[in-house]
């Protein structure tokens, strides 16, 4: 964790040129927590993602894995639809091999898929200064043949007004997955973001002498930061070299740092260094039952995104 705080400053260090004609938030999407609160989404969104975690090591030393990320997702309405697509690149598979207790030379997987189907149940305020939400998620994940880990669950969160327009949110997502294993209960990602709209934050930096008049275009400019934990399951193909129909649960942390523009309401780029950390992967036989873990050394990695709002 300490070396997650220093890699946090060191990233911060970058910020400050951009500090003065920025709207600043921190949290996994934190202007959720700012937006109006409507159970209906009257407009299409669609949003498209790219993303790497850089070549990190084994913790023994044995073999290698860089890891590239794309998705794309859509709203409308009480519902959202995403797709993530994971390709890992292995270096020294006679090493990687002896870490999973193999022979020979291995492929411990090319690719990891997930289907995941939200819809909003609640997303409402109590009071002036409470907000909460609530959805319900189905959620696919797998190697090569859907449907692979089945889960059903529920993500939400509820934040408060804590000082004037200034939220404070919390965060947690759980699914139960279709193997029937006191070892393997499925899903869990618990976040914690404090977010700030546009206006209340420019006025508070002004008051206290952080930022001047704002320049042309400044308003069109964003900064984000992000920390989270997760674990996430898969199942494994009938014909992985491990554990076949086995699964697989990844397990990291992540903190990043994000420069958003918007060039108008329907348009925004997001693009960021991330620095990956507290990573694992554990595997499961096919009935779910534990069977070892393998811990991966800390990585960089980057981050972008465009949204286009209908």
């Amino acid at each position: 964790m300490l070396r997650a705080l220093v890699i946090l400053l060191i990233l911060l260090g970058s910020a400050p040129c951009a500090l003065a004609d920025t709207d600043l938030s921190m949290g996994n999407e934190p202007g959720f927590l700012v937006a109006a609160p409507t159970n209906v989404n009257q407009d299409l969104q669609l949003q498209a993602d790219l993303g790497f975690v850089g070549n990190a090591d084994f913790t023994n030393g044995l073999g290698s894995v860089t890891v590239n990320r794309a998705s794309m997702s859509a709203d409308y309405s009480i519902f959202h639809l995403a797709y993530q697509i994971d390709y890992f690149e292995w270096t020294d598979r006679a090493a990687l091999a002896r870490r999973f207790g193999a022979s020979g030379t291995i492929t411990p997987w090319d690719s990891l898929q997930n289907i995941s189907v939200q819809a909003r149940m609640f997303n409402n305020r109590l009071g002036d200064n409470w907000r909460y939400w609530v959805n319900g998620a189905l959620d696919c994940s797998y190697e090569d043949v859907a449907p692979g880990a089945v889960g059903v669950g529920f993500d939400g969160g509820v934040a408060y007004d804590f000082w004037d327009g200034w939220m404070l949110g919390i965060t947690a997502r759980t699914q139960a997955v279709s193997a029937l294993s006191s070892d393997l209960f499925g899903d869990l990602e618990l976040g914690l973001a404090v977010a700030v709209s546009q206006k209340t934050l420019r006025r508070t930096l002004e008051a206290v002498g952080l930022v001047r008049n704002s320049k042309p275009g400044s308003e069109n400019i964003g900064l984000n930061f992000v920390l989270s934990t997760q674990e996430k399951t898969y199942r494994l193909s009938s014909d992985n070299p491990l554990y076949g129909s086995g699964y697989l649960g990844v397990v990291r942390s992540k903190i990043g740092i994000y420069l958003d523009y918007l060039p108008n309401k329907a348009l925004t780029f997001s693009i960021g260094p991330e620095y990956n950390y507290n990573r694992k992967y554990k595997l499961y036989n096919k009935a779910g039952t534990y069977k070892s873990s393998h811990d991966l050394d800390s990585a960089l990695g980057g981050y972008a995104r465009i949204l286009w709002r209908f």
